[in-house]
């Protein structure tokens, strides 16, 4: 059965190419068009509730097409809090790893980077797995005061980009 999007003729992705957008691309023609309930480039980008548990039982099978080690879905946004508690390990923002993403000199969104940890906060142990949260810049996607609906997806629907970054092998 066909997806969505291969009903109306979007490729998933053509053969020989590998999903892996610019931030900027991210947030301009994914996030936001899904914000907006327009066609996706590419219908590669499903839907999951990132936070609900460890990024090593997301349905990572759900994303193909990507480089190695990475995969994108569309959630809802993490919580302002620092530390997201799950069972056996929490996220956990990394200060220096957010800012504005710009676009023809625009600000069209933000990013916030999450690392991933085993055990109880604050004493985990780091592990290989980090998440970068984009979400759409609301002055970029102006919207009617009595469009709730959109101005919730605006609030709370993100794009996040999960990384296993994998040791180095020592030689």
């Amino acid at each position: 059965m066909a997806s969505a999007g291969q009903a109306l003729n979007v490729p998933v992705l053509l053969a020989g190419y590998r999903f892996s957008p610019y931030n900027d691309d991210l947030i301009v023609y994914y996030l936001k068009r899904k914000i907006l309930g327009q066609q996706l480039p590419a219908d590669v980008i499903t839907t999951t509730d990132v936070y609900a548990s460890s990024p090593d039982k997301l349905p990572l099978d759900d994303f193909k097409g990507g480089v190695a080690n990475e995969w994108f879905f569309f959630s809802n946004r993490s919580k302002d809090d620092d530390t997201i508690a799950l069972d056996g390990g929490y996220y956990e923002i990394d200060p220096e790893g957010a800012g504005p993403i710009t676009w023809e000199g625009k600000v069209v969104g933000y990013v916030k980077t999450l690392n991933f940890y085993q055990g109880s906060s604050p004493n985990g142990t780091e592990t290989e797995w980090m998440v970068e949260e984009f979400r759409v810049n609301p002055e970029f996607l102006p919207v009617n005061n009595n469009d709730r609906s959109t101005q919730e997806k605006i609030a709370n629907l993100v794009a996040c980009k999960i990384s296993r970054v994998q040791p180095e092998p020592e030689w």
